[in-house]
């Protein structure tokens, strides 16, 4: 055989091994393509178990994020039960951020400048032009007085009981609750403390004839005999809130015409007032309260507020006195001694009398107070008693006590409320 001849035969063999492992590779990757498809896209293939796997990583997550849930809730449920138990101290209003601004609901302390406390009533807000502090005059003013127009803006000034820090950051002296002498320099002498209440009554008289009793009686104005003025509403609660709250207060005007037909149902204001009355029957709304005798001023002064968060009152010899210490205490003045600084009636907050926002308890009438007086005459029985000094008279000081007829009602006698919560 020739050399051509057995070359073309073994490239024939070869020619059909290849074809053969060519249908035998094909038929190998259909099986493997088979087998492939089964794994990925069949039943438990790779395709299901990526999904089953991604909803069993999402429930994980679920399961895992209620559980976080359900752990932040328990903790803040712990959280809030801690706080329920020990709630954070509320912020207390500071004076000069809440100047001019709404009434509070309900009864708030403030603090001023100087961390000085002071109580507010509900229905009462900080006066827009109140001082900033203790020592310059905190005043409150009226704003709802069960919506009666005619008293609301009726104005107040703080008395504080106990000490206060001044502007300049020193300590005032301490300031008692209590009725009190003066000499001619100024200088207070407590005569009897509002702490010994029990033993009042009628056990200190001062200047022999004047007192204030305790047990309230409304005073009768029949005759000007027979020796039974007002008498302070409620002494023992004026003393007791006044201990509670470390202060009262007391009108920044002398009281003029509010509303109200009969002295069942008059009001008094505490604002700026025109001080031309011509009698108690002709009053009008913004006139200053004259002509009106001590049985009716008390009526009047007690009607004001009623029973409502505060209590008003005429001013007793306690809240007189202790007003005029601290006066002083802020000033350095001698306003025990003061003279009127007008020569004739004015309207009220005109006459250069302000001290700490007070008007006029040295100046323009003579105010009636609850403390009563023994003192009798030939002419009858003064059992009233009416301090400060009037605007015709340059003898009279605003310390003075002056034994008054019970139904005595003239131009130069008026009266101020005495407040308290």
């Amino acid at each position: 055989m020739s050399k051509n001849k057995k070359f073309q035969k073994t490239l024939k063999a070869e020619k059909g091994i290849t074809l053969i492992a060519l249908v035998i590779t094909i038929v190998i990757l259909i099986i493997l393509a088979t087998v492939s498809i089964n794994v990925v896209l069949g039943e438990g293939g790779l395709i299901q178990r990526a999904q089953e796997g991604k909803s069993l990583t999402e429930q994980a997550q679920t399961d895992e994020q209620e559980e976080l849930t359900g752990a932040e809730e328990y903790i803040n449920g712990i959280l809030v039960g801690i706080e329920d138990q020990n709630p954070p101290a509320p912020q207390t209003p500071k004076v000069e951020e809440v100047k001019g601004g709404e009434a509070f609901d309900e009864k708030t302390k403030v603090v001023d400048s100087k961390n000085n406390e002071i109580w507010v009533p509900a229905g009462f807000r900080i006066a827009s032009d109140s001082g900033n502090t203790v020592q310059q005059g905190i005043v409150i003013e009226d704003v709802n007085a069960s919506k009666d127009t005619a008293v609301q803006g009726s104005q107040y000034v703080w008395i504080p009981v106990g000490t206060f820090t001044k502007d300049n950051g020193s300590p005032s002296g301490e300031i008692k609750l209590g009725r009190y002498t003066f000499d001619v320099s100024g200088n207070p002498e407590l005569v009897q403390d509002a702490a010994n209440y029990t033993d009042q009554s009628e056990s200190v008289v001062i200047e022999s004839k004047f007192k204030e009793l305790v047990d309230y009686r409304p005073g009768v104005s029949s005759d000007g005999t027979d020796g039974k003025n007002a008498t302070a509403k409620d002494l023992k609660g004026f003393i007791d809130s006044v201990s509670s709250n470390g202060g009262y207060y007391i009108g920044r005007y002398e009281a003029s015409y509010a509303s109200g037909s009969s002295t069942a149902d008059y009001k008094a204001a505490s604002k700026i007032s025109n001080g031309y009355s011509e009698d108690s029957m002709s009053y009008k709304t913004g006139t200053l309260w004259n002509c009106i005798n001590q049985i009716d001023a008390s009526k009047v002064a007690i009607n004001t507020y009623g029973n409502t968060s505060v209590k008003s009152d005429l001013m007793n010899s306690y809240a007189w006195d202790t007003a005029i210490v601290y006066i002083q205490e802020a000033t350095g003045l001698n306003y025990a001694n003061q003279t009127s600084k007008n020569s004739s009636l004015a309207n009220t907050g005109t006459n250069a009398d302000e001290v700490c926002k007070i008007n006029d308890m040295g100046s323009n009438v003579k105010e009636w107070t609850t403390e009563y007086s023994n003192y009798t005459s030939s002419s009858g029985v003064y059992a009233c008693t009416s301090r400060g000094s009037n605007y015709d008279r340059s003898d009279n000081f605003t310390v003075d006590r002056y034994g008054n007829v019970t139904t005595r009602n003239i131009y130069h006698l008026g009266f101020r409320l005495n407040l308290y919560l």
